[in-house]
């Protein structure tokens, strides 16, 4: 399937709020059928908010410029407000958080798992959009990264 087909899938069935929406939901399953009175289990909350929050942020301020995460990334242009003026590929940070959240929130061995596979391939995402990113914008994307807090 060539790039314009498989945008207009996306697009057209909004398969581009799935997976933030699917997480949300099982964050807030696990809130409330999982509720313990223990640190571990309020530490892992606050976590989890904070990494949604990043990810909705990123998500809203990204608009048309995000990508569905597959292949090389596209660029319509360089988005430096929001909570990009303070985090460098939040999207993946915010999805990172939360999960960690969510292992805390339910610290079960296979979600711990997953999470840790998971969190991998995003800091491995990261690595490949910051080389793809400056290749294609050079100087610009190098201030942009020494701009934000990581």
């Amino acid at each position: 399937m060539d790039r314009e087909k498989t945008d207009f899938m996306i697009k057209r069935y909004q398969l581009e709020h799935l997976v933030p929406l699917a997480l949300t939901i099982i964050s807030i399953y696990f809130w409330f059928f999982n509720f313990q009175q223990n640190i571990i289990y309020f530490i892992g909350l606050l976590i989890n908010i904070i990494g949604l929050f990043i990810w909705w942020s990123a998500k809203i301020t990204l608009a048309e410029n995000w990508d569905g995460g597959y292949g090389q990334p596209k660029i319509k242009k360089i988005v430096t407000n929001g909570i990009y003026s303070k985090i460098c590929h939040p999207l993946y940070w915010g999805i990172n958080i939360t999960l960690i959240g969510m292992s805390l929130i339910y610290l079960n061995i296979y979600l711990i798992a997953v999470s840790i596979i998971i969190i991998f391939y995003f800091f491995y995402r990261m690595k490949v959009e910051n080389k793809f990113l400056t290749k294609k914008l050079g100087e610009k994307y190098l201030d942009y990264k020494k701009s934000v807090w990581f």
